[in-house]
């Protein structure tokens, strides 16, 4: 019979520790896998929603300042009075397209209310199709802003809703 010494002994100790140890180190389990992958799921939908609403507050937007650019221009020819002859896009130096726009201008009613007096009918946007937003002069110079019915009041700017 052989004698098993202490360095023995310990060395034994050290071997049979190092085996427990990597038996009991299984990583983890599939159901704790998969309900991380799940919140991680969750969590990516909530951020594209949210994304894709800013995308579409800040397009609407680009379209209110788009139209709010010509409100000076337009004030400017109704000042001039009699000398201005018709009322077009070209009269105010606007373009008849934009990237999002199919721009549109009413001669004022001097005396009264003049609704649409800059027009932007929306286009190349899928989710607001053959939708307007337009300034309406007041009788008394001021403007207002108004937009379709159908479009979401949560992507319109304050002066729009």
């Amino acid at each position: 019979m052989q004698h098993i010494t202490k360095d023995d002994k310990a060395m034994i100790l050290m071997l049979y520790i190092s085996k427990v140890r990597i038996a009991n180190q299984s990583g983890f389990t599939l159901i704790e896998m998969m309900i991380v992958i799940a919140i991680i799921g969750i969590l990516a939908s909530i951020a594209t929603v949210s994304y894709q609403n800013y995308i579409r507050k800040t397009q609407v937007m680009i379209i209110y300042q788009e139209v709010n650019s010509f409100r000076m221009p337009y004030q400017m020819l109704v000042n001039e009075g009699a000398g201005v002859r018709s009322f077009d896009p070209g009269g105010l130096n606007m373009p008849l397209e934009t990237e999002n726009c199919k721009l549109s201008v009413t001669a004022p009613n001097i005396n009264a209310n003049t609704s649409n007096a800059v027009l932007c009918q929306i286009q190349n946007l899928s989710y607001l199709s053959n939708q307007t937003i337009s300034l309406d002069r007041s009788a008394s110079g001021s403007w207002t802003c108004k937009a379709s019915l159908s479009i979401s009041r949560s992507y319109l700017p304050v002066d729009c809703q």
